[in-house]
């Protein structure tokens, strides 16, 4: 480990944060075997009192020169399984199977991908590497549900815990026979029964058999009393399959702790910066519920050209692009693509888009003041809510009528303003953030949309 690591911090300190780097160093020289698997970055922060944006930027170079695996977590948001894990959004689907729910998942970028990293096996071994050498009830309650989940004041895995009735592994062709006193609530087999036990009690046995075929449908439910019940359950596939049985005290409901969610990662300038070709390969895309799109326009830019001709007008153009991806990043997005000379950013909070954009127009305004005239004159609009995360032109990029609207409230903006709609202005954090500006609102039709739109024009 001493040599792999040691050259690996070498390098990881010539492009991340000191205080980072020495964390994630004491965290793999010093962590137990559960520490080192599966580490959520926001946490991470958190716990030593570091700067969010820095450790989750140093971790996504951890991935980059190998010193980590970066996992995609698709989590099941009714019971908190990590139902997949990917190391590239490649394999990801719009919909997934949790095998404990016995459910259909739709993908959301936001609520339900996380992402952790995982320190390489080559770097310093973990039991946790390879889950199927744990016992059952580690392989389920420390590794299969999301660290991060809550029941209550409980962790989604210490509730599991005080629940569980029995945990096992089935080898291929195997059967075995559980036999348990139900008590009232749910008993909840993984990819089996769910049994719905009444408060009347009974002391005859009920006895149901099912099968794991390695498909996934829709687990068999049932109303029973109280009492004995015995399960035989059969492994009709070529693999280990593992098994757990619980029962609840009744339906739980989860809450997440912080975590740094997918839609965070592909809204990040450091993870499209070093890992271009992290593509969506699902044809249906993958769903974000909430994402804020900042798009760019130079007015006057023909005329520009015309006047200071093609490579004047040009060094303008990359220079003005230069300020506004400094003004993403500071802000916590990602500058998507250029368009022209447009620009397409996404945020995950939208303050920080608007606080972006009031940066963008202050960057603009000490240029031309410096150049002693108006040289470079920005219109910016922003909208938020769902899309899809997709790919074009082989790299990663948005569609849906969010995307949709972002651009036409962009299309509204004159020169030196920026136009939100009122879903934005109607949050309060960005009302603190523009009391100060000059806002007019303005009611009005844009193409392709039916109703009328309700804008805010902000100036300084």
């Amino acid at each position: 480990m001493s040599a792999i690591l040691t050259a690996g911090i070498a390098q990881l300190r010539s492009v991340a944060n000191a205080a980072a780097v020495d964390a994630f160093d004491d965290l793999v020289r010093c962590g137990s075997d559960r520490d080192i698997v599966r580490i959520n970055p926001v946490r991470f922060a958190r716990e030593r009192g570091l700067n969010e944006r820095c450790v989750v930027d140093m971790f996504l170079h951890t991935r980059k020169i190998a010193l980590t695996k970066m996992e995609w977590l698709f989590v099941c948001h009714g019971c908190g399984e990590i139902v997949e894990s990917l190391a590239s959004l490649t394999a990801a689907s719009s919909h997934f199977f949790c095998d404990v729910c016995s459910a259909d998942r739709e993908t959301d970028m936001t609520e339900y991908v996380e992402v952790a990293f995982t320190v390489a096996p080559t770097v310093r071994h973990s039991m946790f590497h390879d889950p199927w050498s744990l016992d059952p009830v580690s392989h389920f309650l420390d590794y299969r549900f999301e660290s991060d989940a809550f029941v209550g004041d409980r962790s989604v895995a210490d509730h599991l815990r005080s629940c569980l009735v029995s945990c096992h592994y089935v080898e291929p062709g195997e059967t075995i026979t559980i036999e348990v006193s139900a008590a009232p609530g749910y008993l909840w087999f993984t990819n089996g029964p769910a049994l719905e036990v009444a408060p009347e009690s009974s002391c005859e046995w009920r006895t149901f058999e099912f099968e794991y075929t390695g498909t996934h449908a829709a687990g068999f439910r049932a109303l029973i009393e109280s009492g004995p019940v015995r399960t035989h359950f059969s492994n009709r596939t070529s693999h280990r399959y593992a098994l757990m049985v619980v029962n609840l005290p009744g339906e739980y409901e989860l809450t997440r702790g912080e975590f740094l969610s997918g839609a965070d990662v592909l809204s990040n300038q450091t993870f499209l910066d070093l890992f271009e070709t992290e593509t969506v390969v699902a044809s249906e895309g993958l769903g974000v519920a909430r994402l804020a799109f900042v798009f760019t326009d130079l007015e006057g830019s023909t005329a520009m050209y015309d006047q200071l001709g093609d490579m004047r007008a040009f060094d303008l153009v990359r220079m003005h692009f230069g300020f506004l991806r400094e003004s993403v990043v500071q802000h916590s997005g990602a500058l998507v693509k250029t368009i022209g000379d447009a620009v397409m950013a996404t945020f995950v909070n939208p303050a920080d888009a608007v606080r972006s954009a009031l940066d963008m127009l202050a960057r603009i305004a000490r240029f031309n003041e410096a150049e002693g005239q108006e040289m470079v004159r920005l219109k910016v609009g922003i909208h938020w809510g769902a899309c899809l995360a997709v790919t074009l032109n082989d790299r990663l990029d948005y569609f849906g009528q969010t995307v949709n609207l972002a651009a036409r409230v962009q299309a509204l903006a004159h020169a030196n303003e920026i136009v939100i709609s009122e879903e934005l202005a109607s949050r309060t954090d960005v009302a603190e953030i523009v009391a100060g500006l000059h806002v007019t609102v303005a009611t009005v039709q844009v193409k392709g949309i039916e109703s009328d739109l309700l804008v805010h024009r902000l100036r300084y």
